[in-house]
């Protein structure tokens, strides 16, 4: 990385930054720095004995896009900026539709019908069982619940990646 950093760049200096702990840790030097909106935690190599950062290498993986906004919201927090939103944060309606589709679940579980399901997550009015048959609720209640499955089942866990997936299916 030298070769490439011209004379004009800053050194981040990490013993100079107010409530820093930085250690020795083999060849590298760690440290954890709290600045006023979060903690952030940097593993640095040592060279030439400098317990400074000159730069930031980010590897081109399928997690580019998260530590190029963890590097970012660490640049904002050297020079005292502002936070901003961080990258990969569920959208609200995704929210809103996943609680939706484990309170589905939670119903069937408890031994409630597709109707009652609908009734209470999804209508103001009660549905008549005549109408049930062919109310247009009765086929959103069964999708919602094919969701929650697939959620129930493991899919929980491409939330823990949101916005990257682990399933296969969002490669091709």
């Amino acid at each position: 990385m030298p070769a490439s950093i011209d004379s004009s760049h800053q050194s981040v200096l990490l013993r100079e930054r107010s409530n820093a702990s930085v250690w020795e840790q083999g060849e590298d030097l760690e440290a954890l720095w709290s600045a006023s909106t979060a903690t952030h935690r940097l593993i640095a190599e040592r060279r030439d004995g400098s317990l400074g950062i000159d730069a930031i290498v980010l590897p081109l993986d399928d997690a580019f896009e998260t530590r190029l906004d963890a590097a970012r919201r660490f640049w904002r927090a050297l020079n005292g900026r502002p936070s901003c939103p961080v990258y990969g944060v569920l959208p609200q309606q995704t929210k809103i539709r996943h609680i939706l589709n484990l309170r589905a679940h939670d119903a069937r579980r408890a031994a409630a019908s597709y109707r009652m399901i609908a009734e209470v997550l999804l209508s103001r009015d009660p549905i008549l069982p005549r109408d049930w048959r062919d109310h247009h609720l009765r086929h959103k209640v069964r999708a919602i619940l094919r969701r929650a499955d697939r959620l129930v089942a493991g899919g929980y866990r491409d939330l823990l990646f949101y916005p990257h997936s682990r399933s296969q299916k969002s490669r091709r």
